[in-house]
């Protein structure tokens, strides 16, 4: 069963978030860049998740606009926006996590199995996004 990925604070805003429970010895892990005395790590930064969010509600403001009638009011229009979390944190996965696939091996489907690399990517996936949740939740409390 997988396990929340450790995180911790390094700054005012941010946070690293460390792959270090992965990071074991075994065939494929000594090709890798990353161990247990470098393990991977992704650093998250409360204010860029805050634009992130702030981007998505003003890109869904803009195609309301359009669309609604002139006398909706601001507020009324802020009400029917909506926020999807996975998909930016989906977004912070893709750019942090699964672009460094070729530092780590056992994401990498060139050097391992696909299907290994597939259950290996959704049990990361599914630690990475239940720690940013976290992560996201004590973003909230300092911004």
């Amino acid at each position: 069963m997988p396990e929340v990925l450790n995180y911790s604070i390094i700054g005012l805003e941010d946070y690293l978030i460390s792959f270090e429970s992965y990071c074991s010895t075994c065939e494929i892990q000594k090709y890798c860049k990353y161990g247990k005395e470098n393990p991977f790590s992704v650093k998250i930064n409360c204010g860029d998740l805050n634009r992130a969010k702030e981007k998505v509600k003003f890109d869904q403001l803009q195609k309301l606009q359009k669309k609604e009638d002139v006398s909706v009011t601001y507020e009324e229009l802020l009400k029917k926006v909506k926020v999807n979390l996975q998909n930016i944190f989906s977004q912070i996965w893709k750019e942090k996590v699964k672009a460094q696939k070729d530092e780590i091996r056992c994401l990498d489907t060139n050097k391992r199995d696909a299907m290994l690399v597939a259950q290996q990517g959704q049990d990361w996936w599914q630690d990475f996004n239940s720690t940013i949740k976290i992560v996201n939740e004590e973003c909230e409390k300092i911004l």
